[in-house]
């Protein structure tokens, strides 16, 4: 992978076992900015920031991967519903901590999803 390059999913399987990967969440341009500057590949974010033309111009390389409290959004189909247009806008993958259900559901309608990893997911929809 080039410095110059944006990281794709099929990038990070590919990589898998073989590099790892820095991941930061970051919460303003500035934070974003100086995270790719420093070289980290994986950025977690509200999703405002991928709505804002701003963000791919601050950060061109990083995978993008916003996330929000699930609670808030709602269920498998709201999810879907919320997804959508982040993906469209330049999201690379989202975040969701709901249950495996909904990110099949994700994956199934092709959004790259970033699931929680836990003991128990924070909610079963």
């Amino acid at each position: 992978m080039g410095p110059s390059q944006r990281w794709t999913v099929a990038d990070l399987c590919a990589a898998r076992g073989r590099h790892k990967f820095v991941m930061l969440r970051v919460e303003t341009m500035d934070e974003a900015e100086a995270a790719e500057k420093a070289g980290v590949e994986l950025l977690s974010v509200p999703p405002s920031m991928i709505m804002d033309r701003r963000f791919s111009e601050v950060a061109p390389k990083t995978f993008a991967i916003p996330g929000d409290n699930f609670y808030k959004i709602g269920d498998t189909s709201d999810l879907l519903r919320w997804a959508f247009p982040l993906y469209r806008d330049g999201a690379d993958a989202v975040y969701c901590s709901g249950s495996l259900r909904t990110v099949r559901a994700l994956s199934e309608n092709d959004i790259a999803v970033c699931g929680h990893v836990g003991l128990v997911p924070s909610k079963r929809t």
